[in-house]
């Protein structure tokens, strides 16, 4: 018993540690009690398994059985009922608790081991601290739990101690007193404002930066442009079969995003003009599309509402180039950015077509700031104000260009304004045919619609239905019209990645009649962050449609992807069900099902229950028969000698049982003239073998001897099996098996 706790003490300490961690990257404090609970317990069974009887053996591997079991039913139950498999990441709790048995069974028998990671564990606590790690009070109590257990048992190997000099012993008796210590660390409160060592984070902050400077200006290739290979945003707006991402290139920063905006959306390339296999740009004129655009949303919500605060914003944000080499200017749609006299954020920008390019190629450290318009998107009076709003007066707009500090810049004339838009409706509005399988499909899918929104809205929630993948597969080879991707995509593939679902919802929002472009850019949930890494992995594709007034909105249909701005009344837009469907529909061509929500079963099926212990009981029995055999054909090789000792003892363990042990200072043949007076002298006999075999000089075989006391052993046992049926079952459990392969002599009796 000592060994054991005295390891558990080392195994406890690891396995704390490492479930602190696991918490915290797993995100799982909302359960982490229970489960530190149940992964101290694996890890306390394991321990067991190595250091106990063949009883506490066989019950801890049955315990741990059940445990597995229990894992692997519960989660094809979750399969089956259509859940995510959430229970095969309990596996890690038993994953935890071998790694911590492992290394506690290091650090409690090697003490260079148990140094060294004390220590460095201890240490690690320095960095943790300067870069604000959130490591929870748990891991930091585990390695004081840790450091102190390793000065105790340090002292202890140098301690001159008299009488018991055990250094187990003595470690397992001041056990509690360690724990104890490492509880107050774990409940004592915290500061809210933590020690900010300041010369050291100045000092990390200066090495840091150097080293991210060195390599990302090692990493840029200033001979191509490189953010124009990446997934999502590329001049070439070719579909491919295959796309792969770039997850650990830090392509831009931006600081200055408000809590409002959900999803930060940065337009770098637009296309007008879809081939069947690939968008190009037709778009050639050189209208400051984005300033029109700020200005005419601002008239457009002036003439709408007294409190345009409801609808847009205006904000500001910083961004910089990093490991990126381009000549686009990555912005939101409504940016106000431009080259004036006035005392603005001003840039020396060209307007091509849709975009915004630099005269020249930008590369690292080059930072800009623009102001853009932010618009509340998912609110329900946008909504409103997207159906009712129309082309702004004279009077509105230029009440904007005064607001905007624009009134004398003549390229932004109310004139210029309405010819830009006609250009919009002429580039990015042409007409797009539908086959007639696919025109009745959609004209389906719009039956309620009452608006151009309401069509949009379903046109995005049915894509949302179909499945991302970054491995579609090539587009087939006959493909070369819009019609035919469109067939193929919406009626026959249904899968896909960004740049098929920003295709899809442009062709169909321009079948309809409506003027929508393709935008390839950054895309990422913002999480509420004021600033952010944009990493080349975020690089995505989606649709942009015009609206007289409001300009371009962005709708994003890949499955994933969702969320743009909101604030005073959210609101969701609708997801429409399969209530619009037909009973008729298209047999070979069915609309997809929407998903309806289910209501949640918190009620598991019996066998979820039952499986487990009985899987359990099952291998305690499958491994207990395998040791029965395994000692039997080991015993039946034993010299009579030894056999008559291990029936000896057996015999022994019995009569304890059954509440006739040897009292302390007894001699065998006083302890067999007590017994005489419960049993037969015939059935006692074995004592008398016995003695002479510990204290006489007789060197003959035992053979008669040994058969003398199995059968005196099988007569004592059906005893103690009438009087207690329990202590019957105990000692088959443990001293029926244990004996075999304990010494042949008996040293104390």
């Amino acid at each position: 018993m000592i060994s054991l706790l005295y390891e558990f003490i080392y195994v406890l300490a690891f396995s704390s540690g490492i479930f602190a961690i696991f918490m915290k990257t797993a995100n799982i404090e909302k359960y982490g009690f229970l489960l530190f609970l149940i992964q101290i317990v694996l890890a306390l069974l394991i321990t067991i398994v190595k250091n106990s009887s063949i009883s506490g053996k066989l019950i801890s591997i049955g315990i741990l059985s059940t445990f597995a079991v229990f894992v692997f039913v519960f989660a094809r139950y979750e399969i089956n009922a259509g859940k995510e498999p959430v229970a095969f990441k309990l596996y890690i709790l038993l994953l935890i608790a071998f790694i911590a048995f492992i290394l506690g069974e290091f650090a409690a028998h090697l003490r260079v081991f148990n140094i060294v990671t004390s220590t460095l564990s201890f240490a690690s606590l320095i960095p943790i601290t300067i870069l604000k790690f959130d490591i929870g009070k748990l891991f930091v109590a585990s390695i004081f739990f840790m450091l102190i257990v390793m000065l105790a048992r340090e002292i202890q190997f140098r301690w001159i101690k008299s009488g018991d000099t055990e250094i187990k012993t003595h470690m397992v008796y001041i056990a509690p007193f360690i724990l104890l210590t490492a509880f107050m660390v774990f409940v004592m409160p915290a500061s809210k404002e933590p020690y900010k060592w300041p010369i050291v984070r100045y000092v990390c902050r200066v090495v840091n930066e150097t080293v991210q400077d060195i390599r990302i200006r090692a990493s840029i290739n200033k001979k191509e442009d490189y953010a124009e290979t990446l997934v999502g945003f590329t001049e070439e707006g070719k579909i491919t079969g295959k796309v792969n991402r770039n997850n650990s290139d830090r392509t831009l920063s931006v600081i200055g995003m408000p809590q409002e905006m959900q999803t930060l959306k940065l337009g770098g390339k637009n296309f007008s003009t879809f081939t069947g296999r690939e968008w190009i740009e037709e778009d050639n004129t050189t209208d400051p599309d984005a300033m029109f655009d700020t200005i005419g949303i601002t008239a457009a919500v002036n003439e709408y509402t007294d409190e345009p605060g409801t609808l847009i914003r205006s904000e500001d944000l910083y961004i910089k180039y990093l490991s990126i080499n381009t000549n686009y200017v990555f912005a939101p749609s409504k940016t106000n950015i431009r080259k004036s006299n006035l005392p603005i954020p001003t840039y020396n920008i060209l307007f091509d077509g849709s975009d915004m390019l630099w005269p020249e190629t930008k590369s690292y450290k080059t930072g800009y700031w623009l102001s853009y318009v932010l618009v509340n998107t998912d609110s329900e009076e946008f909504e409103t104000f997207i159906n009712e709003t129309k082309v702004p007066s004279k009077e509105s707009y230029e009440q904007s260009l005064d607001d905007l500090n624009l009134d004398h810049e003549k390229m932004y004339s109310y004139d210029n304004y309405i010819s830009h838009q006609k250009n919009i409706k002429e580039i990015y509005g042409k007409e797009v045919k539908l086959s007639p399988e696919l025109r009745a499909y959609m004209d389906e899918l719009y039956e309620g619609c009452e608006t151009d929104y309401d069509k949009l809205l379903r046109i995005r929630e049915l894509l949302k239905t179909f499945e991302y993948t970054t491995s579609p597969g090539a587009i087939p080879d006959d493909i070369d019209s819009e019609s035919e991707f469109l067939d193929y995509f919406i009626l026959e593939k249904r899968s896909g990645y960004c740049n098929y679902y920003a295709t899809a919802f442009t062709l169909l929002a321009r079948a309809e009649g409506m003027s929508a472009r393709y935008v390839q850019g950054y895309s990422t949930h913002t999480g509420s962050r004021y600033s952010m890494y944009i990493v080349s992995s975020m690089a995505h594709a989606w649709s942009e449609v015009y609206f007289d007034g409001a300009g371009w909105i962005a709708f994003d249909a890949t499955p994933g992807y969702d969320g743009n701005s909101s604030w005073e009344g959210n609101y969701t837009a609708p997801i429409y069900t399969a209530s619009w469907k037909s009973e008729d529909k298209n047999e070979s061509n069915p609309l997809p099902e929407l998903p309806d929500k289910e209501e949640e079963v918190n009620t598991l099926r019996w066998y979820v229950y039952v499986i487990p212990p009985v899987s359990g009981l099952v291998i305690i029995s499958l491994l207990f028969v395998l040791f029965r055999l395994i000692l039997k054909i080991r015993f039946s090789n034993f010299s009579d000698k030894k056999k008559f000792v291990i029936e000896s003892k057996r015999i022994l363990a019995i009569l304890k049982l059954m509440g006739y042990s040897r009292e302390s200072g007894e001699t065998i043949n006083e302890y067999k003239v007590r017994l005489s007076k419960k049993y037969y002298p015939e059935k006692l006999e074995f004592l008398e073998d016995l003695e002479r075999y510990l204290y006489g000089k007789d060197k003959k075989e035992f053979k008669e001897e040994f058969e003398k006391a199995g059968a005196a052993r099988k007569e004592f046992l059906h005893d103690l099996k009438k009087k207690s049926i329990i202590k019957y079952v105990y000692y088959l459990m443990t001293n029926g098996g244990n004996l075999y392969f304990q010494n042949e002599h008996i040293k104390t009796l």
